[in-house]
C-alpha cells in the first residue's frame, strides 16, 4: 500500500503543521507491529525532530539507520527485542533487504516518507520506493503536506 497523508485539519503555521505530523506519525506507529522506517533528508532537522518526538511518545527511540547498520548484523537486529524505528536512505538498501528477510513472517512494517529538502523524486529514490513496495512495506507519503511554497521550506 502506498498512501498520501492528509492532515485532519489545515495548518498554515509550520510549527503547527509539524505538531500535527507528529501526532499522525505517532498514531500510525501504534498501528504497526513491525519496524517503522523513516525516510527523510539528512538535512531536514525539523522533520528528524518531529519523527523522534513521535517515536518517544509511543515509548520508542528512532535511531540513525547507518549507525545501526554498523553496530548490528541484519539478522541480529531483526532478532533484537523491542520495536525498531530507523531513519533510512537508499544507501542502506542491501542491508534493509537482509533485515526484512530475517524478520518474522506476518509482521507489518511501515515507511514514513518525506520529500522535503532534496529527498524528492529521482531515479535513485524511485528505485528505493520500488524496493519497499516489492517487500510489502506500507508507505505513507507526506508529499501533499510538504508541497508548499519554497519560502516555508528554507
Amino acid at each position: 500500500m502506498w498512501d498520501y497523508v492528509q492532515l485532519p485539519q489545515a495548518a498554515d503555521d509550520p510549527s503547527q503543521r509539524e505538531k500535527l505530523i507528529e501526532q499522525y506519525a505517532a498514531d500510525k506507529m501504534r498501528e504497526y507491529d513491525g519496524t517503522i522506517f523513516l525516510c527523510i533528508s539528512r538535512s531536514d532537522r525539523e522533520r528528524w525532530l518531529t519523527f523522534r518526538q513521535a517515536a518517544q511518545s509511543v515509548g520508542c527511540s528512532a535511531q540513525d539507520g547507518r549507525a545501526v547498520c554498523a553496530a548490528y548484523s541484519a539478522e541480529k537486529l531483526a532478532k533484537r527485542p523491542g520495536r525498531n524505528m530507523l531513519f533510512v536512505d537508499p544507501s542502506m538498501q542491501q542491508y534493509l533487504g537482509e533485515y526484512l528477510d530475517a524478520c518474522p513472517a506476518g509482521v507489518r512494517h511501515l515507511l514514513l516518507y518525506s520529500r522535503r529538502k532534496g529527498n524528492g523524486a529521482s531515479l535513485r529514490m524511485s528505485l528505493f520506493m520500488d524496493f519497499w513496495m516489492e517487500r510489502g512495506v506500507d508507505i505513507l507519503d507526506l508529499y501533499h503536506i510538504d508541497k508548499r511554497p519554497v519560502t516555508e521550506q528554507c
